[in-house]
């Protein structure tokens, strides 16, 4: 019996000699993993670059601020602008709301003024932002009314927009009715009242007298007093006409039409149409189908 232990025994410490060999093997073969992978983990912090803090710092506006709030309706959807400036009167921030919206639409302008806001505090150009959204083209668009320089639009962004441009740089190009006349301001009243000065003066017309005639102090008295009062009522006729042109010319700006007359019926009803003119009395065109 002690003869079988002693075959037993040796049997056993072979097969536990082979198995503490595998282990350690084992433990040979994974020990250069875990020492490159501890060693990544490692350098993983370094290998990260620090974030870069760029120059340009956001100017905030102060609590208390100016600005205007201008209402209009653009194709019938009413629109309220707000402003906020800085107290050298540069445009800081814009509020848009639009009444009886739906909230999705509502937030969505809130949002883009938030937008837009920021990039103005962060010195964005005003310029930059009217190049990118003015005549941009979607629904609602058409005749705006409640706004004394913008009387037409080709979305809710191009009305606002625009009415930015003519308030902050002065950009005249972008509005359909002119600035009030002023001194500095030359319009087309003004203009009349100038040909209306120049006509008014008398004028002394040649005659096929000799020069002699001319010359003369009775022929010349006799001329002028037989030509000034028909001179005097042509310019008289001629300023009232172009008077009351420049006045429904005017008008017509007011509701929205480019203030040129039609060359069919001489109406001041031309609307602007893609690439041309359209008039809304009889319907023709300066161009296109």
């Amino acid at each position: 019996m002690k003869f079988d232990r002693d075959i037993a025994v040796s049997q056993e410490a072979p097969t536990a000699g082979a198995g503490e060999a595998d282990d350690e093997k084992t433990r040979e073969a994974a020990a250069p993993a875990i020492v490159a992978n501890a060693s990544t983990h490692s350098q993983a912090p370094a290998a990260i670059a620090p974030r870069q803090q760029s120059g340009i710092k956001r100017e905030r506006l102060p609590d208390r601020r100016g600005g205007y709030t201008q209402k209009g309706r653009v194709s019938g959807h009413k629109v309220y602008l707000r402003t906020g400036e800085y107290p050298d009167g540069r445009l800081g921030e814009i509020f848009i709301d639009m009444h009886k919206e739906g909230a999705a639409f509502r937030s969505l302008m809130n949002n883009f003024a938030i937008a837009v806001s920021l990039g103005l505090q962060y010195g964005v150009p005003l310029e930059e932002y009217v190049d990118a959204f003015t005549f941009t083209r979607f629904e609602p668009a058409g005749l705006v009314r409640g706004n004394d320089r913008i009387k037409n639009a080709t979305s809710i962004l191009d009305y606002i927009f625009r009415d930015l441009a003519v308030s902050y740089l002065g950009r005249d190009d972008l509005a359909h009715v002119p600035r009030a006349p002023d001194a500095a301001d030359v319009s087309g009243h003004q203009d009349l009242s100038a040909d209306a000065a120049v006509s008014a003066k008398p004028m002394t017309l040649a005659s096929p007298g000799s020069a002699e005639a001319k010359d003369h102090p009775s022929h010349e008295a006799t001329t002028s007093s037989s030509v000034t009062p028909d001179v005097a009522a042509k310019a008289s006729v001629a300023l009232t006409s172009a008077g009351e042109k420049a006045h429904r010319r005017e008008h017509a700006r007011l509701q929205g039409y480019t203030g040129d007359s039609c060359p069919e019926c001489g109406n001041f009803t031309l609307a602007r149409n893609r690439t041309c003119l359209k008039c809304t009395t009889c319907g023709a065109t300066t161009g296109c189908s």
